[in-house]
């Protein structure tokens, strides 16, 4: 479970993903896998509001996260554990967007190399670069248009995560500006290049 390892000592990833939420949220829940309790390493004070089980796949996590979501909040933001360097700032643009009427919004790093399609038989196919960039987190919702997307029908709309689904219901999500040094932990490489960044400068 990558989001339980150590950004710095004695601030594991998880960790540093919350005291971000708590930055720019008055409320913030916890989705953790089945069966794991919710602890804190370190600090007097319990940094969650409230935590739930996830599910089998992200977004069936987040419709989970979501229903534990008090109903008198109308954008909800969706940061995960293995972006533990995004920034408040980040966080903050996400919000804003969906604050001046965007259904959804989504930090972007343009790309600046070439995207190619990689065939089955091996063969490539160039995507280019214009107009493309990588999705990060956290990103930011209106909580109606997040509960209409995730009240389709199940298997109706392949999605790997939840912006997908909002835009299935034509509804508008935008980029914000990401940060080069938003890297998204996926194995032991990533690991070592974040807590390598976070040992040099971690600030909100």
């Amino acid at each position: 479970m990558k989001q339980f390892a150590e950004l710095t000592p004695g601030v594991r990833l998880v960790d540093r993903a919350v005291a971000t939420a708590q930055a720019v949220a008055p409320w913030v829940g916890l989705i953790v896998p089945p069966g794991h309790v919710w602890d804190r390493l370190t600090g007097p004070k319990p940094p969650v509001d409230q935590c739930c089980d996830g599910g089998s796949s992200r977004c069936q996590s987040i419709a989970a996260g979501l229903a534990m979501v008090p109903i008198d909040f109308d954008v909800v933001l969706i940061h995960s554990a293995s972006s533990p360097l995004a920034s408040v700032a980040t966080a903050r643009r996400a919000l804003e967007a969906v604050g001046a009427g965007a259904a959804g919004a989504v930090p972007t790093l343009a790309l600046v190399d070439v995207a190619k399609r990689v065939g089955a038989d091996g063969a490539l196919l160039t995507v280019g670069r214009e107009g493309l960039g990588l999705a990060q987190s956290p990103m930011a919702f209106e909580r109606a248009v997040l509960g209409r997307a995730f009240a389709q029908p199940a298997g109706e709309v392949e999605a790997t995560e939840e912006s997908q689904l909002v835009e299935a219901l034509g509804a508008t999500v935008v980029a914000v500006d990401g940060q080069v040094d938003n890297v998204h932990v996926v194995d032991q490489t990533t690991l070592t290049m974040v807590q390598a960044l976070a040992a040099h400068a971690l600030r909100l």
